[in-house]
């Protein structure tokens, strides 16, 4: 079934994707640790900042980020389209006591939303990246925000989703061989993998929410670099991000005021320099001239092209190229110019390579048990989920950039 939203997915399938099922005040204090930890350590948003803020969050789901906004001390308008979420998230604020900090309860999505209220705070998480285009929700977010406030998005990021779709080709590979409904193929392949991280919801829904999600596909992911330039043209600044989309190495005066377009040419020329370290989620930062940075992007993107590919045919003539870019990869990165923390990072990545290059290798020959046992045993694919979330905190001018005079 075609989906245009992917509210209408969720509704559709009738499940709820971050519902953490928070019975006690024991387990909302740990997923708020959580929460506090992103936004002030990573995204360097004090908590003070929501004591009486109006804050907005789209698609809050069942309302687990909403509650840590409402135990912070903002006032909310939740606009939520999917009505199965909405009970679960009114029994949440009325178990932990949060009720009259909710002023709005809407079934808007971002293109119906309208308010004559402005706001501190738009939040919008997990979803936004599926709100096409990009300038839609970036407009509604400009409208809605009072000057000088704050929006927070997460969101699928184009070459750091790399693993996600390697996970849903080889997932499609084994339902094609075995016949497996979609949880029992994902158990086969990935339960090993699953269970070696903390996690707060259950394996069925990751399957229902990343294998098989149909808007988990590289048509919809957003490009880190041009969704900078698509914000600075509605008038916002990058306040942070996570991974950094700023070159912490950067220095100079700190009286001199950078322009918006300048500060907006910095961050897209330390984020050319990042695709292995979207790719691979540690840093394999590329510090060679403008030519190798480009022929490594250039395959990068190739690659992720080639493993979207196939998720539909898995067995079709996308496979070639793709373990042939795999070899090519794990050539250049052993001749490439690359700042690490340490050493052994670039070998981690050529086993993760080397792990794929052989079960893509088992895809070939359609050897399912060979693909199960490396998919549950090779530690370096077990250990590799790349860096998939991009968070971006996009800050609203206090006034319109002026365009230059002619």
């Amino acid at each position: 079934m075609a989906y245009d939203k992917l509210f209408q997915y969720y509704a559709h399938e009738q499940f709820l994707p971050t519902f953490g099922n928070f019975e006690d005040a024991s387990k909302l204090a740990q997923y708020t640790a959580a929460r506090r930890t992103v936004f002030a350590e990573k995204l360097l948003l004090p908590i003070r900042i929501f004591e009486g803020a109006d804050v907005l969050e789209f698609g809050p789901d069942t309302g687990e980020n909403a509650l840590v906004f409402a135990q912070w001390g903002a006032t909310l308008t939740l606009a939520e389209p999917n009505l199965h979420a909405h009970g679960q998230i009114r029994q949440y604020f009325k178990r932990f006591g949060l009720n009259d900090r909710i002023t709005n309860l809407r079934s808007d999505d971002i293109e119906a939303f309208a308010s004559d209220r402005k706001y501190d705070l738009i939040d919008a998480e997990g979803f936004i990246y599926t709100v096409q285009p990009t300038s839609l929700w970036l407009s509604t977010f400009s409208r809605n925000l009072k000057p000088g406030g704050y929006a927070v998005v997460s969101y699928y990021e184009t070459r750091g989703t790399f693993i996600e779709l390697v996970l849903k080709a080889i997932h499609s590979s084994c339902k094609q061989l075995t016949a497996l409904e979609p949880v029992a193929a994902a158990e086969k392949l990935y339960r090993v993998k699953w269970d070696s991280i903390p996690h707060t919801r259950a394996f069925s829904s990751w399957v229902r929410d990343v294998l098989e999600n149909p808007f988990v596909r590289l048509r919809y992911f957003l490009d880190a670099a041009d969704l900078c330039r698509q914000a600075n043209d509605h008038d916002f600044d990058v306040h942070s991000s996570w991974p950094l989309y700023r070159d912490l190495l950067d220095i100079y005066w700190h009286k001199k005021a950078l322009a918006a377009e300048e500060l907006l040419r910095r961050n897209i020329s330390h984020l050319k320099r990042s695709p292995i370290s979207f790719l691979s989620g540690q840093k394999l930062y590329l510090v060679g001239k403008t030519e190798e940075i480009e022929t490594v992007t250039a395959l990068v993107d190739s690659l992720v092209a080639e493993v979207d590919a196939l998720i539909d045919n898995p067995f079709g003539d996308r496979l070639r190229p793709f373990l042939l870019g795999l070899q090519q990869l794990r050539r250049l990165m052993r001749t490439a110019n690359i700042l690490v923390d340490e050493p052994k990072a670039i070998d981690e990545f050529d086993a993760l390579l080397e792990s794929l290059e052989l079960i893509f290798g088992a895809v070939k020959t359609r050897n399912v048990d060979e693909i199960s046992r490396l998919t549950s045993e090779n530690p370096a694919f077990i250990a590799a989920w790349g860096m998939p979330t991009h968070f971006l905190v996009l800050r609203k001018r206090f006034a319109p950039q002026q365009a230059p005079s002619s």
